[in-house]
């Protein structure tokens, strides 16, 4: 529970919370999972350079594709403004100030965020946001 709240605490940053509904609740969980699974696969592959780089890749390649699909959807711009600011990486990860150990003991609180990622265990924006946008 504490790690949970820690967690919560470590990665809310005004910039993140800045999330202008889309007009379609599905879509706005589809989004908000994203972001919220992101910060966690961002802060927790850091020190692995290679495999955080894939990650950033691939996130900014789904967040495209949200995009576009917000788009096609005619949300409003704001709506997905403020969905592309929440998604930069700067802003899914903790400030570089965030003492080591809080980062520690986020990542030690979800131990198989790597096999979920490596499994696919993931919001992938890029299939799912476009059924529920129609």
């Amino acid at each position: 529970m504490i790690r949970r709240l820690l967690a919560t605490l470590l990665l809310t940053t005004p910039a993140t919370a800045q999330i202008i509904p889309t007009g379609t609740p599905a879509a706005d969980i589809l989004l908000s999972q994203a972001l919220s699974e992101h910060r966690t696969f961002l802060t927790c592959s850091a020190l692995d350079h290679q495999i955080h780089q894939q990650i950033m890749q691939n996130w900014q390649r789904d967040v495209d594709a949200a995009a576009a699909a917000l788009r096609a959807a005619t949300v409003p711009q704001e709506a997905i403004a403020a969905f592309l600011s929440a998604a930069k990486p700067e802003n899914l990860m903790p400030a570089p100030d965030t003492p080591f150990e809080d980062i520690r003991q986020l990542c030690d609180s979800q131990p198989d965020w790597a096999t979920r990622y490596a499994q696919l265990d993931i919001t992938l924006l890029e299939f799912k946001l476009a059924e529920v946008l129609q």
